[in-house]
């Protein structure tokens, strides 16, 4: 009895994950930070899921002045985003696919 509680206790923590703990995968192409559903006052990291294509991220203010640029090598590390505003836009370029995930930190 005890291994069927802690088994649906695992199960259950699994599969309730909070929705903005799941990483979006996105293509060369636009995208505006509010069509992300990205949360405010949350670091987020970025990294190339590819396995043989660069790409290179950018991210503009709502004054189409670039932020930041990373480029990103295939299957390549965590890269800390800047602080992401809803009047940001993100462009990517190149044959590449990332993942942008909050940088959860364990304490």
């Amino acid at each position: 009895m005890k291994k069927f509680f802690f088994l649906l206790l695992c199960f259950l923590l699994i599969f309730t994950e909070p929705a903005a703990a799941n990483p979006k995968s996105l293509k060369e192409g636009f995208y505006k930070v509010t069509d992300l559903t990205i949360s405010e006052n949350t670091t987020y990291t970025v990294q190339n899921i590819s396995f043989n294509e660069r790409i290179y991220v950018i991210i503009f203010d709502s004054h189409a002045q670039p932020l930041q640029g990373v480029r990103l090598k295939p299957q390549s590390k965590k890269y800390n985003l800047i602080s992401l505003q809803p009047g940001y836009k993100i462009v990517l370029i190149g044959g590449g696919e990332i993942n942008i995930s909050p940088d959860i930190m364990l304490k």
